[in-house]
């Protein structure tokens, strides 16, 4: 039942603002199978915090993210699997001067394996992690906040993944994610002032993230729905100033609540359907935001029959 759910999950969207999106679960498409998909994502927001400060800026009024994900899981073996995402993001803002912008975010590669699953009472533990790598694909605006399409950063991440499985269906798991970003190389200005500090330079040093997720669920042949808390911390930065726009090195924080629920079609593989979405309950020098997506994927056998 595990390795028909992950087709979907590949193409949630569970991430916010310039962070992208990550596979998050412990589940596997079988030896030999791929499932493809498409991710339509959407998120607004009208308040930002400024630091602690919750404003509302009448010269950009709502800021809108729209995100069309295609992407690929490929089961290499029914505990390895990988994942290669492709995001194109358009942003715009209801008001003032700034134009929004399109155009490719950063291509994602993933590498996901499940090291153990031993029985403990009524169920089954779970583990797992995720090796991840991205990187900008196309020469986007970095320093364009908050309608950057992305950080411009290329980055390699770790998740750690735990799941508690019940026989009956339900199941809770925790996940926690370190990712290591790499200096933005080259903002369009050679001259910037950071943290207390002038900097005569275009590249700008950012901080690592650490994000965890805590969520619970019920799965079955037919359907999954699940409930996740989720803490994203960045280890340092600076706080946006005062009426100001945001910056590459700004201490972006959050956390939100998300809701998933998916439709499998067929036992066996096939169409799914997922359904998410979600609201921004705390941050600093992030918008307050509602955002949502659906996915649509297509599981099917390539090679050497699928279990």
């Amino acid at each position: 039942m595990l390795k028909l759910y992950t087709c979907t999950a590949a193409f949630l969207l569970l991430s916010y603002f310039s962070h992208s999106q990550l596979p998050t679960d412990l589940q596997f498409v079988p030896k030999g199978s791929i499932c493809a998909g498409v991710n339509y994502g959407y998120n607004s927001w009208s308040k930002y915090w400024e630091g602690e400060t919750l404003r509302e800026n009448g010269n950009i009024g709502t800021v809108s993210r729209q995100q069309i994900t295609a992407g690929a899981m490929i089961g290499v073996l029914d505990r390895l699997n990988v994942i290669v995402m492709l995001p194109y993001v358009m942003t715009k803002a209801s008001q003032g001067t700034l134009n929004g912008q399109n155009g490719f975010q950063d291509f994602s590669l993933h590498l996901k394996g499940k090291f153990a699953e031993p029985r403990l009472g009524p169920g089954k533990i779970i583990l797992g992690g995720v090796l991840g790598f991205s990187t900008p694909l196309s020469k986007y605006l970095v320093d364009f906040a908050p309608l950057n399409l992305g950080a411009g950063t290329t980055n390699l991440s770790y998740r750690q993944l735990i799941n508690y499985q019940l026989d009956n269906g339900f199941f809770a798991n925790l996940r926690a994610n370190y990712t290591y970003r790499s200096n933005v190389p080259n903002i369009h200005r050679d001259f910037y002032f950071d943290q207390g500090q002038a900097h005569y330079s275009n590249e700008v040093k950012v901080d690592d993230i650490l994000d965890w997720t805590a969520a619970l669920g019920f799965s079955n042949k037919k359907i999954l729905a699940e409930v996740s808390y989720n803490t994203v911390n960045t280890l340092g930065g600076s706080d946006i100033r005062i009426w100001d726009p945001g910056f590459p090195s700004n201490n972006m924080d959050f956390s939100h609540i998300t809701g998933r629920f998916d439709y499998y079609f067929s036992e066996n593989g096939g169409l799914n359907l997922s359904l998410s979405g979600g609201y921004t309950l705390a941050g600093r020098n992030v918008g307050q935001a509602f955002f949502a997506g659906i996915s649509v994927n297509y599981q099917f056998p390539v090679w050497g029959g699928s279990k």
